[in-house]
Order: structure tokens, then C-alpha cells, then sequence
């Protein structure tokens, strides 16, 4: 007797190696930026730039060195050499990042980052009890299944500092409310592919 479990969903996490170094990189980042909310979500949480047009890993060369380290390791682990795209090489870019800052009683609603591939994030100031970090199952009609309605439950993440995690950007997510009085603050960051049939011989 066996039973597949078909279709799984990769979730990576790690501790970064370069904790110093990219900590105060972080926190060089922290003080120059000035929070704001986004006006569209309400005062859950602040962004250093609401309107996602900057990219400040472009000036951090340690955390961007140590992302793409691991999105190494990512694509190493789900055999991205497999996929039917493939073309010998995995070409990719830092496409956007920013910091989030949530005070207490703040959170981040559900959401994806569905047009890039890999959604990542660094926790540079949390401890257990200011948020979980939830995603949703990527299979929502087991919820109506009276046999598998377990497996759809979300699945909650105790970030600790030094932590970097990525995941498929289609995944749905969210913080919990920070409950401590203590700011909370990660650096996010979205990682997009060139795509081989976008690209033209010329």
C-alpha cells in the first residue's frame, strides 16, 4: 500500500550567515526610511515605500548577496532544472523590496504576490509573540472536504531574527496582529525570472 501527497507547495527558511553584517545593514535602512501606510489597506501596518517603486537591496550588498545564496538553494531543492522551461540557466532579479513595520495591535491581510515567482522575506526585529507569519493552502476546496478539510488549515510561522524565508509568490499570507508594544520589522522582497519565451533572437 501507498498514498502520494501530489502537488506540494516548497516553503524555505534559514537563518542568514552574515547575521551582523546584514542587521545593520537593516537598521541603517530602518532609520533612513519614513514609514507610511498604504491609503488603499487602512492603518494595519506601515511600508517604507507604499508605493513599492523603490528597491533599497540594490544598495545593501550583503543581504542581496545572502538572497541569492538561498534562492539558490530554493531552486537546488525543488529541482527547478526539471521544469519545462529550463534552459540551462536560471536568470532573476531582485524585482522589489521594502520594510514593514507593525506596532501594536498591526497586521497584514491576506494577500499574494502573484506576478512574480518567489516572494521572500528577512526578519531583522521580532520576537515570538508580535505576529505570526500565516500562508493560506494553495488548495482551498479541501476546506469543503469532509475527510481533508485538516489539510487546509493555514499554517503558522514563529519568525525569529536572522530568519529569511521564501516561497511561491502565488501562496496567500498574512501577519497576526502584533499584540507587544515593541515595533516589529522584516524586509521584504520579490524575486522575478527571465522567461526564455519572452526573450527574442535578434
Amino acid at each position: 500500500m501507498a498514498i502520494d501527497n501530489l502537488f506540494s507547495t516548497p516553503l524555505y527558511y534559514s537563518n542568514v550567515d552574515n547575521y551582523d553584517a546584514i542587521q545593520e545593514e537593516v537598521a541603517g535602512l530602518v532609520e533612513r526610511s519614513e514609514f507610511k501606510t498604504n491609503p488603499h489597506w487602512g492603518n494595519n501596518h506601515q511600508l517604507s515605500d507604499p508605493n513599492f517603486l523603490d528597491n533599497p537591496i540594490n544598495g545593501m550588498e550583503n543581504m542581496k548577496n545572502e538572497i541569492f545564496r538561498h534562492v539558490g538553494n530554493f531552486l537546488q531543492g525543488i529541482e527547478f532544472q526539471k521544469s519545462l522551461d529550463y534552459n540551462g540557466q536560471a536568470n532573476y532579479v531582485i524585482a522589489a523590496s521594502w520594510l514593514s513595520r507593525f506596532g501594536k495591535g498591526q497586521y497584514a491581510h491576506v494577500h499574494s504576490h502573484a506576478h512574480h515567482e518567489i516572494a521572500g522575506v528577512y526578519y531583522h526585529k521580532v520576537k515570538g509573540d508580535q505576529g505570526q507569519f500565516f500562508i493560506e493552502s494553495p488548495v482551498p476546496q479541501q476546506v469543503n472536504s469532509f475527510i481533508l478539510n485538516h489539510k487546509s488549515q493555514s499554517v503558522r510561522i514563529t519568525p525569529q531574527p536572522g530568519m529569511i524565508m521564501l516561497f511561491p509568490g502565488f501562496l496567500n499570507h498574512g501577519v497576526y496582529a502584533n499584540e507587544t508594544d515593541d515595533d516589529r520589522i522584516s524586509l521584504s522582497f520579490n524575486i522575478s525570472f527571465q522567461k526564455p519565451y519572452f526573450m527574442l533572437n535578434l
